[in-house]
């Protein structure tokens, strides 16, 4: 038997211009390491798989307004995590050369003076790479640092993501108030409960404030890559059509039917924080039931419908 909840999420608002929650890709986690450990991890939190060849990633070098830019390939899955890294993998590269660490430290034994290694995977950045771009300094994109704003955009060339301000050089990178760099030698990863990322407008003026909506990792931290905690997943909702028809939805009547093929126990109504606002149990065997909604009640909300074979089933609601 198959039960599906609704959790309760928060949202950052921290930039609202051309927000678009759950619904694009957006960068999750941006690794600016030492050497050539750069690394980019974008997350999909729609329903949908995602085609990368309608995206790029590009770098605003030292507060510039051209953008080096490359076009991606792969696809992402609904919920899940893709990581770009900077295409270094000779093993004999040195210098500018040098490759993403692999997690592996060879060293000569003191006493045996015999070659070994041993393996760390918290240092292991190679393997995380589901995408290796720009192998050449000429392609550019990849070789950003901490004073180089960082963007994703779409096929129309709209950016729907930024890390720093185009236009601006912050000087060695963009800091907190108490003047610590943030995406010079760190690691930062988006925060959960960013669900709707800025998107940029050359006619709004902002300020980056990295700690709005990111957290912040020592230099060379991988272990998270790959993955990403998301409050958009807690709200990406399973809706069986054959099972429940909900009418009508939008919703500006103040007045809300469901029907469902199977008797229904109860109807509960909850905003996006996961607060319950209605709800009502059904001691009938009815398989169709109308409930009154206030009128204050607008914008998204989720109703859950508990069946008499004790299944659950959520379904969006917008009130308007």
């Amino acid at each position: 038997m198959k039960k599906i909840y609704l959790l309760s999420l928060s949202i950052l608002c921290a930039f609202t211009i051309n927000a678009q929650n759950c619904s694009e890709l957006f960068i999750s986690e941006y690794v600016e390491g030492w050497s050539n450990n750069k690394a980019i991890e974008l997350y999909n939190p729609t329903s949908n798989t995602i085609d990368l060849s309608n995206y790029a990633l590009s770098r605003w070098s030292n507060g510039g307004t051209i953008p080096a830019t490359t076009t991606l390939e792969g696809l992402i899955e609904p919920n899940e995590a893709f990581v770009i890294g900077l295409d270094k993998r000779d093993p004999n590269g040195e210098g500018y050369e040098a490759p993403l660490w692999d997690g592996w430290l060879h060293y000569t034994d003191s006493i045996t003076l015999v070659p070994d290694s041993i393996y760390n995977a918290d240092s292991d950045l190679m393997s995380k790479v589901d995408l290796f771009i720009c192998p050449n300094y000429e392609d550019g994109t990849m070789y950003f640092n901490g004073n180089d704003a960082f963007t994703l955009e779409n096929s129309n060339g709209d950016i729907l993501d930024v890390i720093g301000k185009i236009g601006e050089d912050p000087g060695d990178a963009w800091a907190d108030e108490t003047g610590a760099y943030w995406t010079k030698d760190q690691t930062l990863v988006r925060k959960s409960e960013v669900i709707n990322p800025f998107v940029y407008d050359p006619n709004f003026e902002y300020t980056f404030d990295p700690t709005l909506e990111w957290d912040s990792l020592p230099a060379n931290s991988f272990s998270g890559l790959g993955s990403h905690e998301c409050d958009c997943a807690l709200i990406s909702i399973e809706e069986n059509n054959n099972s429940i028809q909900m009418y009508p939805n939008p919703n500006s009547t103040g007045q809300l039917t469901i029907n469902s093929s199977t008797e229904i126990q109860s109807i509960s109504l909850y905003n996006i924080l996961g607060e319950k606002v209605l709800s009502k149990n059904y001691n009938s065997s009815s398989i169709t039931e109308t409930i009154l909604l206030s009128p204050k009640l607008k914008g998204l909300y989720f109703v859950e419908v508990l069946l008499e074979n004790k299944e659950v089933l959520l379904k969006k609601l917008l009130l308007n």
